[in-house]
């Protein structure tokens, strides 16, 4: 690790990782728990959290990449891993031989890649049946009964799960994700007869095993609980679960302006009083979001200001003329976490911008170096 950067703090808490999954462990038993960690753990560092997550209880990890696998297996030669995206061919070369990693299989053209590799080597390679109900990206349609009977007959391959992904999960009207369970029960219950009897069925993304837990399988696939964060305003995460990530910067410097004046590229916001204005040495060169201008909320005291003009690479600029109490240069400001009574999340940060939490993470994952506090 680097020294600590100055200008920036992305602090990541191991133990809110570890304890949102136990409290997940928990509350969801006895189904399983596949702990999400692909795109790097969500920006939150896989090398730095992983000990945490299989110590605190993480059956498998959810990985895309040969790298993550790899990462993984460097330390953990045998955890279970499951690659939640349709693998290409040289990545399968590899995994197959070296990484041992329980694939997702959509079709039948990659299950006889992988029966292959199982037969050649005497030894049948793991996978998970992944049906269509829905997402439409990958899959086998619900109604392939003949594609799928044919995969749970290859030899070389063991059929250790059979999934569906929720794609409206996280929405307003859960009507429809409750039509994509049924239709995924349907299907198992037709394939019954050529399942093993101890296959893993598993649906449940973080918003369904928050919202229709009594639903789930015997395995939930949680990345966003995990990290404390949510995908949508149209729920709330149970507060046990704890953001694991805050992101806060200084103040670079602090000047008076008058009225009229306009502030940041495109001259798109103009004063319209006599205004205080701070600068901070963050944009979207750090990983805030450039669409965040005349719409984000940073903390300062505690108390809300908001961003005025564009976000720029290095520097963003925020209005403090209604900022109650003392304000100097160098004091802290809070752009997602918690300041005395005040708080900024990363799902309303989202909000303001048309995004989701997830791009922020990576952001400030990727272009900072996080400090990683138990």
């Amino acid at each position: 690790m680097n020294a600590q950067q100055k200008h920036i703090q992305v602090e990541i808490s191991r133990s809110a990782f570890a304890d949102n999954i136990h409290f997940l462990r928990q509350s969801l038993a006895p189904a399983k728990i596949c702990v999400v960690m692909k795109a790097n753990a969500y920006g939150h560092g896989l090398e730095h959290l992983l000990d945490s997550a299989i110590g605190a209880g993480a059956d498998y990890l959810g990985i895309c990449t040969n790298d993550e696998a790899a990462t993984i297996r460097r330390r953990h030669p045998s955890h279970p891993i499951l690659r939640l995206r349709t693998a290409l061919p040289d990545e399968l070369e590899e995994s197959v031989t070296q990484l041992h990693v329980e694939e997702m299989v959509g079709s039948v053209a990659v299950a006889e890649f992988l029966a292959g590799h199982g037969r050649r080597r005497s030894s049948p390679v793991p996978v998970h049946i992944k049906i269509d109900t829905g997402m439409g990206r990958t899959g086998f349609l619900a109604d392939d009964q003949a594609g799928m009977t044919a995969v749970c007959g290859m030899d070389g391959l063991r059929v250790r799960g059979v999934m569906t992904h929720l794609p409206s999960a996280d929405g307003t009207d859960l009507g429809s994700t409750r039509d994509q369970l049924e239709q995924f029960r349907e299907t198992m219950s037709s394939l019954e007869s050529v399942l093993p009897k101890d296959v893993l069925v598993h649906s449940h993304n973080s918003a369904a095993s928050m919202r229709l837990p009594e639903l789930r399988g015997g395995m939930v696939r949680v990345g966003a609980a995990c990290y404390g964060v949510r995908t949508s305003s149209h729920f709330s995460n149970p507060p046990e679960l704890r953001p694991v990530m805050s992101i806060k910067t200084r103040i670079m410097e602090i000047r008076d302006v008058p009225e009229g004046r306009t502030i940041g590229y495109g001259s798109l916001y103009k004063t319209t009083r006599p205004s205080r204005i701070a600068t901070v040495p963050v944009g979207f060169g750090e990983g805030y979001p450039r669409g965040l201008f005349n719409k984000g909320i940073v903390l300062i005291n505690g108390q809300r200001c908001p961003v005025v003009g564009r976000v720029s690479l290095n520097v963003t600029t925020i209005d403090i003329t209604d900022l109650s109490g003392d304000v100097r240069w160098g004091d802290e400001v809070v752009l997602v976490g918690r300041q005395e009574s005040g708080e900024m999340t990363f799902e309303e940060l989202a909000d303001l911008f048309g995004g989701v939490h997830t791009e922020i993470n990576l952001m400030a994952g990727f272009y900072n170096k996080p400090r990683y506090i138990d």
